[in-house]
């Protein structure tokens, strides 16, 4: 995933240069007709470059241009240091949060990053990537550790939180809640043509980190 987006993002290939991938040719259920193994998706469809040209409205590139940057880690560690505190005027996360084994870490580095007044716009499910087997009747969590003490200790640490937990935890953090809502329908890597799609109903929301 990094060194695709780092030949997308830096020039590797542009939209009249474009790859011809084919990401369905592995599935052979579900199908309207064999010519959906070998629908083409394009790669770019637009060039990145230009949407940051475009941002600068003509004017100097050398100045306007925005300060974009990738980087590749875990969240907390890179971005929960003293070079990141109060220096973010936003975070957007999409299909992000659920990726962290505690969400509640997350949300305080978040909450560390943002100025004040800084804004947390988030859209997502609540799949939860660290989720683990829950315990056996009867079994003492020593014995379920022994159990799976072959995972990463990620998955013995993970905490599955409702959207409720969520939104308690923003507050308790230090955010306030300025807009949500829920229900957002959104495919996950989805054949159009397919007979079956992974399809989450998504939430939204909207935080500010409050003042002191």
């Amino acid at each position: 995933m990094l060194l695709a987006s780092d030949f997308i993002l830096n020039g590797g290939c542009r939209p009249e240069q474009a790859f011809d991938l084919y990401p369905y040719l592995s599935e052979t259920c579900n199908l309207h007709s064999y010519k959906d193994l070998v629908t083409p998706v394009m790669v770019p469809d637009c060039d990145p470059f230009d949407i940051l040209l475009a941002s600068t409205d003509g004017g100097d590139e050398e100045q306007k241009m925005p300060d974009f940057s990738m980087a590749a880690g875990e969240f907390n560690s890179i971005y929960r240091n003293e070079q990141e505190l109060g220096q973010w005027d936003g975070v957007a996360s999409c299909f992000f949060l659920d990726t962290a084994p505690v969400v509640v870490e997350y949300l305080q580095t978040i909450h560390g990053m943002l100025r004040e007044g800084g804004l947390l716009v988030n859209f997502g499910p609540l799949l939860f990537h660290f989720n683990c087997a829950p315990m056996r009747p009867g079994e003492t969590p020593e014995c379920y550790r022994s159990r799976l003490s072959h995972l990463d200790q990620r998955y013995l640490d993970s905490i599955d939180m409702t959207y409720d937990d969520i939104k308690e935890v923003l507050q308790k953090v230090g955010f306030e809640i300025l807009e949500e809502s829920t229900g957002h329908t959104a495919y996950y890597t989805a054949n159009p043509r397919s007979m079956k799609k992974t399809e989450y109903s998504c939430v939204y929301f909207v935080a500010k980190k409050r003042g002191k």
